[in-house]
């Protein structure tokens, strides 16, 4: 991380929650649409260097404009076979992170009833920069698309 320096980590404005959960990637975000009537579908498929080789994570992105403002929501695959995103911090425990850029402020009330969702062990909001995801999610739209 240390090639971010302050003005680029405070630019970077989204919150970041962690998932612990036994579900595939696809049957969690079925889960979530369901339970907090989102419209999550596949993005894409992350690719993040690790020491050796690189690791695979699966996407899943919902956008929503409203009158209260609008909000992009990802679910990605935090541990995949060959690696991690984030590591640090608790992150490192967590199976899936939930990466939030949410000005209807609805942060909150989706913590709330994703806690509530069946095959969801527990949730707890991370620092996106202690727990190492900002380098990897800060840019995600920028980030090329991999077919999956």
């Amino acid at each position: 991380m240390q090639w971010l320096d302050e003005d680029f980590a405070d630019a970077c404005d989204f919150e970041l929650l962690g998932l612990s959960s036994h579900l595939p990637p696809h049957r969690l975000a079925w889960e979530l649409n369901q339970h907090l009537e989102w419209r999550l579908e596949f993005f894409k498929v992350l690719e993040i260097q690790q020491r050796k080789g690189h690791s695979e994570h699966a996407v899943y992105r919902y956008e929503d404009a409203s009158s209260h403002g609008s909000q992009t929501w990802y679910v990605i695959e935090n541990k995949a076979p060959n690696g991690m995103i984030a590591r640090f911090k608790g992150g490192a425990e967590m199976d899936y992170l939930v990466q939030a850029m949410d000005e209807a402020g609805s942060m909150a009330e989706a913590m709330e009833r994703i806690r509530s969702i069946r095959g969801v062990n527990y949730i707890l909001q991370l620092d996106p920069l202690e727990s190492g995801a900002i380098e990897h999610l800060a840019l995600m739209d920028l980030t090329p698309e991999m077919e999956g």
